[in-house]
């Protein structure tokens, strides 16, 4: 058991919220949301967003989820995820890729609840960390 925690995670943030579930059903919640898609519409254009996650290992550099299993009972504590997502304007004539969009997430044990703090890295994709929070409620809760 341990904390996986990235040492260059920033000490300010986007936003800092709390999810209504214990710290092993929010990293099991979490970790599911890894290779998946959601679609959204958008001024008659459909979208696709796909999303990738990975943890922390070894303080510095960052695995992805489905090398490990039963992850929700290895970590304790605290977890940084990197969660991309790619998002993709789906066409008649083909798919166009449009941006990548990656956020930090520490999500910390704090009980009966989990607190989660979001950093979106770059400038680069349409989504912001409220976008990333409401994925994670929709999730976990």
């Amino acid at each position: 058991m341990m904390r996986r925690v990235y040492y260059r995670f920033p000490t300010r943030f986007d936003l800092n919220f709390s999810l209504m579930v214990p710290f092993p059903q929010a990293i099991r919640a979490i970790a599911a949301l890894h290779r998946t898609h959601t679609n959204r519409r958008e001024d008659g254009n459909l979208f696709k967003h796909h999303i990738i996650l990975e943890i922390a290992d070894d303080h510095t550099h960052f695995l992805p989820v489905d090398l490990l299993s039963g992850i929700e009972d290895m970590v304790t504590e605290s977890a940084d995820f990197r969660f991309s997502v790619h998002e993709t304007l789906l066409r008649p004539e083909g798919r166009v890729p449009v941006s990548e969009n990656v956020f930090l997430l520490r999500v910390v044990d704090r009980g009966p609840q989990s607190e989660v703090f979001v950093v979106k890295e770059g400038t680069a994709g349409s989504l912001d960390a409220l976008d990333v929070r409401d994925l994670l409620r929709g999730t976990c809760e």
